[in-house]
């Protein structure tokens, strides 16, 4: 996360930003492992699709 872009409303209504709001946005996510959990699974997916995208290219071209 930048922590230049990141804005979030904190309890009292202002917004946050730099490492406030990066503290704000994990304790909203349930805390450190919570929150590395939810950014673990996303990763991990991230990676399947593109792997699973990768195998279905046809491995030869078609000559004309």
């Amino acid at each position: 996360m930048s922590q230049k872009t990141l804005r979030v409303l904190g309890k009292n209504g202002k917004m946050l930003g730099g490492g406030a709001a990066q503290l704000r946005r994990i304790k909203e996510r349930g805390g450190w492992d919570a929150y590395h959990a939810e950014l673990i699974g996303r990763v991990a997916e991230k990676v399947y699709e593109e792997v699973m995208e990768e195998m279905n290219r046809p491995s030869f071209k078609i000559a004309k």
